[in-house]
């Protein structure tokens, strides 16, 4: 089986030299379609730089990323653009809502991008709020609503187009307990109906919830483990 997401030997290397940074430092990894991954470090281990770079948000200095089988280590800015768009839904701590368009308009915002027809936009972004428990706030700003359910309409934007990575960076940690446990469950539920979630976290309690836990630390993966 090919692997979805496929590092090799992945470095990224900040002011190359003798004064230089190596945020990864010789990174290999596999993600197999389906799985549910939680990456877990503390601050400055290196777990954003590799969320950017699966994310395809920056590239690697050195090694080869392999995609769905494809090597994406070399593509242009709006090669990667459109692989990213079409392939991975993103879930952010800071939610990345536009205060000025409603719930429903949030949603359908990259759908737009991917220049899909109004009517099926407005299809997919009602059944993905639906789907997230927000049917009776579509037409609701931001503003308006609880930072469980922004969280949630973060969420409906990244499963909206249907991609088969959803990336989501520390998704609970904006929110409450109740919230946050809600949005596990969706999560969960995701990668129950065949999605591959790989969560970013520093949160050991909130990474023993999914079925992989790859730790890293300087740069490097010291602990990779599944759970039983």
């Amino acid at each position: 089986m090919t692997a979805l997401i496929d590092f090799k030997n992945i470095s990224k290397i900040y002011n190359p030299g003798e004064n230089e940074v190596r945020a990864l430092d010789g990174v290999s990894l596999t993600i197999e379609s389906g799985e549910f991954a939680a990456i877990v470090g503390q601050s400055g281990s290196g777990k954003s730089t590799l969320m950017n770079m699966i994310g395809l948000l920056d590239v690697c200095t050195e090694g080869e990323y392999l995609l769905d089988g494809g090597d994406v280590s070399s593509l242009s800015d709006d090669e990667l653009s459109d692989i990213r768009n079409k392939k991975i839904g993103f879930i952010f701590q800071g939610f990345n809502l536009i205060s000025s368009l409603t719930a429903q308009a949030n949603v359908e915002l990259p759908l737009v991008y991917r220049g899909m027809k109004k009517d099926e936009r407005e299809r997919l972004s009602r059944d993905a709020l639906t789907r997230v428990g927000l049917d009776n706030r579509m037409h609701h700003l931001p503003t308006q609503m609880s930072g469980g359910q922004q969280q949630r309409v973060a969420i409906a934007r990244a499963v909206a187009a249907k991609p088969p990575i959803i990336l989501a960076d520390e998704p609970t940690g904006n929110l409450d307990s109740a919230s946050g446990e809600d949005v596990m469950r969706i999560l969960r539920e995701l990668n129950d109906e065949g999605r591959t979630v790989i969560l970013i976290t520093h949160d050991n309690d909130i990474a023993s919830t999914a079925k992989r836990v790859i730790r890293i630390h300087d740069g490097k993966i010291v602990e990779d483990s599944r759970q039983a």
